[in-house]
């Protein structure tokens, strides 16, 4: 079964500067590892996050893609000369890479320049997954029949696939006919000093709103064994609490932390997946005439 390694961000230099976007990764605590011996791409790392960092001006700026280590390559796949991987993409234009693990490091000094050491100065741990704003079950099926994923949850607002291990989830957003990721998901394990570093560091953080503040006070007050975070702690970081007392999400969202792409930085207590009652909130977040 698949299992995610990276994802790629694309530059597209008639629209964004790309040192710009170089100043963007190092605030959030990424460094340049390799450059591809073709210059048309770099890696970026922080802890296990990887980016594979993309220039090409036929696609729009943003997440444009993700790798998986796993052994046959989707139908349709081709070689890409910049990365040496297995290369498909999705009727939307998102670039699918693929590798076996076990070929990945010959691949990889046959195509990149090791430059440096990935960072560690900032509590990133792992991608936790994205919401692609897409309907289309064709595409959905090809996803589950060609990377192996697994349906584990269907809501009438999202459909929930996961990678081996349910380490990296897809959640396809069904009211939605985008066909974009816009929406990325951090782990980590301190979310107070990731958004105290990000915030220094001149990050737009969304708010939550007076009504979403009453709500998770309301939370406090059923709670029965006095687990959730102090509620002072949660107050003073703006943080969005969401799930149940004994498995629960702190968030934090940033937007446009690399342009056309919010970042929502996560810290988990017994919860392995995504919170659709915080993800709901961020798409009401997107629409303001929701809030009114």
């Amino acid at each position: 079964m698949s299992e995610l390694n990276f994802i790629e961000y694309n530059v597209n230099k008639e629209e964004f500067s790309p040192s710009d976007i170089v100043i963007a990764l190092r605030g959030l605590g990424f460094q340049q590892i390799s450059d591809a011996k073709n210059h048309k791409a770099t890696m970026w790392a922080c802890n296990g996050c990887i980016i594979l960092l993309s220039l090409n001006d036929d696609l729009p700026t943003g997440l444009s893609g993700f790798g998986l280590n796993m052994p046959n390559a989707p139908d349709g796949s081709r070689h890409c000369e910049t990365t040496g991987l297995n290369l498909w993409r999705d009727p939307n234009g998102l670039n699918i890479y693929s590798y076996p693990i076990e070929d990945f490091r010959k691949v990889f000094d046959d195509k990149f320049v090791m430059r440096g050491t990935a960072g560690t100065d900032d509590d990133l741990q792992y991608f936790a997954g994205f919401v692609y704003k897409c309907n289309q079950i064709e595409t959905r099926n090809t996803y589950v029949d060609q990377l192996k994923l697994k349906n584990v949850k269907t809501t009438e607002n999202y459909i929930t696939t996961v990678c081996s291990k349910n380490r990296f989830n897809i959640l396809w957003e069904l009211n939605s006919t985008d066909n974009v990721v816009d929406q990325l998901t951090i782990v980590t394990t301190d979310i107070a000093d990731v958004t105290a570093k990000m915030i220094g560091r001149g990050f737009d953080s969304k708010s939550i709103v007076p009504e979403r503040k009453e709500e998770i006070k309301d939370k406090y007050q059923f709670q029965e064994q006095s687990l959730f975070p102090p509620t002072h702690f949660v107050e003073a970081w703006d943080l969005n609490l969401g799930g149940k007392e004994k498995s629960f999400v702190l968030e934090k969202m940033f937007e446009n932390a690399l342009p056309n792409l919010n970042i929502v930085m996560q810290q988990r207590n017994n919860h392995n997946g995504f919170s659709e009652e915080t993800l709901l909130y961020y798409s009401e977040q997107a629409l303001p005439e929701l809030m009114l």
